[in-house]
């Protein structure tokens, strides 16, 4: 039995932490209530208020489309593939050559 208390009681703190420091940390302001309003649901309502914060609580992503799904990354080119670099390696070597 003292274990599932410990247990019970180490979920419960991570979540605190959890949704405080997510709460408090975000640039953009939360939705519903003031941040200081949603610390005191979620350190006065045990485990409701952290999952409040998590369901309705944080603050919707930023995106022109509005969707949620991050755009990958463009593609960089090493040296070895960069058209540029490759033509302005060949002229070098050309004028390297021609030196000697």
């Amino acid at each position: 039995m003292g274990r599932i208390v410990i247990f019970v009681a180490l979920a419960y703190l991570a979540s605190l932490i959890a949704a405080i420091a997510d709460c408090l940390g975000g640039e953009n302001p939360p939705r519903r209530f003031s941040r200081g309003a949603w610390v005191v649901i979620i350190v006065f309502l045990p485990i409701i208020g952290a999952i409040a914060w998590f369901m309705s609580g944080r603050p919707k992503p930023q995106g022109g489309s509005g969707s949620a799904r991050p755009r990958p990354p463009r593609r960089t080119f090493g040296p070895d593939d960069d058209p540029d670099f490759l033509s302005d390696l060949q002229r070098r070597l050309r004028e390297d050559k021609d030196d000697r």
